[in-house]
């Protein structure tokens, strides 16, 4: 769970040495990509949502948290995210009726 403040500008390492290619997906947010395997990005700025992370490879991304809710961040491989590859990005303050967790009642989950 990562935890902002409207307004703050959030920066992100998304690290990859899993053996497999993750198309990962920030919802609610822009992000822009900062750097590649640890070298600062030049040239025109690559703004996203979804990032393709190869094997090995590492992408620094940032982004103003702006829109308040609780997000979801994950690998559009449905099966990794099932799998636990997800984080939650929460503002704070912002509370959910939800529980989060536990079975989702969702099939095919």
């Amino acid at each position: 769970m990562y935890v902002v403040r409207q307004g703050d500008v959030v920066v992100m390492r998304i690290d990859n040495h899993s053996g497999e290619l993750h198309p990962m997906h920030l919802h609610g947010h822009h992000a822009v990509v900062i750097a590649r395997n640890g070298v600062p990005a030049t040239g025109s700025p690559w703004w996203m949502d979804s990032l393709d992370v190869l094997n090995n490879q590492t992408f620094d991304i940032a982004f103003v948290a702006n829109n308040p809710g609780i997000w979801l961040d994950h690998c559009h491989q449905l099966k990794h995210a099932a799998q636990g590859m997800v984080a939650h990005l929460m503002y704070e303050g912002v509370s959910t009726p939800y529980r989060i967790g536990g079975d989702p009642a969702n099939d095919p989950e």
